[in-house]
């Protein structure tokens, strides 16, 4: 940059790749460390969400805590939701963790306020030899933390040495200016270059770098805070698309929550920027003009602390607007993991059995409504509809755990020999729900795979799947209904439906056969459709093993009347 006379000449193609790039590159940092983190944690995250979470004060301080290791409210609210849609958090539990999650993020702006830039590089370097130069897989993951951390704090360097030479430019100042004398303008801002750019850290490390330059008032940047809040809560919307009604509910409480507060918020911007301006004259010595960053820090924290608190206390009220707000009855299966208590397990073995069977019951009507998606999809390209697949997949994994781990534990109090077998058959209905589950998400796959390959099924192909699914889902309901009522009639039903899943499985790959030899056939050789056949008739074989416990011993050969 050079000045002559009163012009300021600005290199724009310099200053615009610098400010691309730097953004580029704090925003895969940021990603990167996030992701790496989560990677050392592994499932554990959801875990600790999902266990510690039973109030809201609690669902508090995991989403502070969550949100401060892996550096995105916008990944601890999009978790959340995940974990809402899977039935495994109600919405008061959600909604604490979500209010933990906004102060868990000014974490990030505080680090960005540290004087760490100096030291990016060498971070950076240490990161990459514990990446390229070690074998241990935790190494490689902590490698990515440091690369990740360094990266954010490069970036944004990069960054602010362009946006400083843009801060002599006079129509850049009076930009600035303008967000000073009005400071919607700064909510606006905040709220569309976070939504666009889908991190409020970024958006407030962006932020602190220009008010370090000293061309954004302080009431401005103020602005932009409050509308940075706003704009993170697009992640929590995306996330809850197709979801069920209680993931629709979160991501509005998430949005009202946010939206509400920054509102007031604006309504008192003269006394809470006069607040942050005593904190900055009390706390922060501004003859290092980087310690500015601080002030902006101080400005997003005490909103979120301030807007948390007051949110605590009218978490019931916020619950029931958006009950009111978004009507009907959520059809997403409830799973009360909660119900299994272990002191139960002593006390009486027996109950604690009774109640271990409604949560399998559960199970097994989630895993029903996971083929219900798996045969909408067969038919559609529906992005949301494979979303919740994939989801329900993941719930029934952390349900086979926990109701497996429970049933052992009964196994060790002393059960009679009926109840025993009991316990036994338990233990293998929550394996073959499990398992259909498993074969759900394989044609989930294969369908994903036709769709990205564009390939088509023939009509008389989807008319066979069509019918093969109806006799399949009818046998599911029955399986459902024999082994909660463990009917022996129902049962011989579910056998009788799984011999003729088997002959029209056998019919329907000769047909497949007979198409590919037609030149005319739009029939494909991709081997899926094959596969997708082979699934179906496992699901079969499963529902086959759930009702051949119900009907014991002395029935397994007796010869049954098949209807076709």
């Amino acid at each position: 940059m050079n000045l002559l006379a009163d012009t300021v000449i600005i290199d724009w193609q310099i200053t615009i790749f610098a400010i691309v790039g730097g953004l580029g590159i704090f925003l895969y940092g940021i990603n990167l460390m996030g992701d790496s983190l989560k990677a050392i944690a592994g499932s554990k995250l959801k875990i600790i969400i999902e266990k510690t979470t039973n109030t809201p004060i609690k669902g508090i301080f995991v989403g502070i805590i969550i949100t401060g290791l892996i550096q995105s409210s916008s990944g601890t609210t999009a978790l959340t939701v995940g974990l809402v849609r899977a039935g495994l958090m109600t919405l008061p539990q959600a909604i604490g963790v979500i209010l933990g999650a906004n102060i868990g993020t000014t974490v990030t702006s505080l680090l960005l306020g540290l004087p760490i830039k100096e030291y990016a590089l060498p971070i950076m370097a240490a990161g990459s030899f514990l990446i390229f130069f070690t074998n241990r897989k935790k190494y490689k993951q902590f490698g990515g933390v440091l690369l990740g951390f360094g990266m954010l704090f490069f970036g944004l360097d990069v960054m602010g040495d362009a946006l400083k030479g843009l801060s002599d430019l006079p129509a850049f100042k009076n930009a600035l200016q303008a967000v000073g004398d009005i400071p919607v303008l700064g909510l606006v801002v905040g709220a569309a270059s976070t939504a666009i750019i889908q991190s409020s850290s970024a958006t407030i490390g962006i932020l602190q770098e220009l008010y370090t330059t000293g061309s954004i008032p302080l009431i401005g940047a103020v602005a932009i805070v409050f509308g940075d809040n706003i704009g993170t809560t697009v992640t929590a919307i995306f996330a809850s698309i197709g979801g069920s009604i209680a993931a629709k509910r979160t991501a509005l409480a998430h949005v009202l929550f946010n939206v509400i507060g920054s509102i007031v918020f604006m309504l008192l911007i003269v006394p809470y920027t006069t607040f942050v301006q005593m904190l900055e004259d009390r706390f922060i010595d501004v003859a290092n003009p980087n310690n500015l960053k601080l002030t902006i820090s101080f400005a997003h924290m005490g909103f979120n602390i301030l807007n948390t608190l007051v949110f605590f206390f009218l978490i019931k009220q916020l619950v029931w607007m958006v009950t009111k707000l978004i009507k009907g009855d959520d059809s997403l299966i409830e799973v009360d993991v909660d119900s299994l208590q272990e002191d139960l397990i002593e006390e009486s073995p027996v109950l604690a059995l009774e109640s271990a069977k409604l949560v399998v019951l559960n199970m097994g009507k989630i895993t029903k409504q996971m083929f219900e998606g798996v045969i909408e999809y067969s038919f559609a390209n529906k992005k949301r509809v494979l979303e919740n697949g994939i989801q329900i997949e993941e719930m029934l994994d952390t349900i086979d755990k926990k109701v497996h781990d429970y049933l052992v534990k009964i196994a060790q109090f002393g059960l009679d020999e009926d109840a025993s077998q009991i316990q036994a058959s338990y233990v293998d209905t929550i394996r073959d729900f499990e398992r259909i589950g498993d074969h759900c998400t394989n044609i989930f796959e294969f369908f994903e795979h036709r769709y990205d390959s564009k390939i088509e099924l023939s009509g008389s192909a989807k008319k066979e799947l069509t019918v093969l699914y109806d006799v399949v889902l009818e046998t599911i309901i029955y399986t459902l209904e024999a082994f909660e009522n463990q009917d022996i009639e129902i049962a011989k039903k579910v056998m009788q439906k799984e011999d003729i899943i088997d002959r029209l499985v056998i019919k329907n790959r000769k047909r497949h056969i007979m198409r590919l030899n037609d030149r005319d056939s739009i029939e494909t050789i991709d081997g899926f459709y094959v596969d997708i056949l082979s699934n179906i008739e496992r699901i079969g074989d499963h529902c086959n093993n759930i009702v051949i416990n119900i009907i014991q011993e002395r029935y397994y050969n007796e010869e049954l009347d098949y209807e076709y």
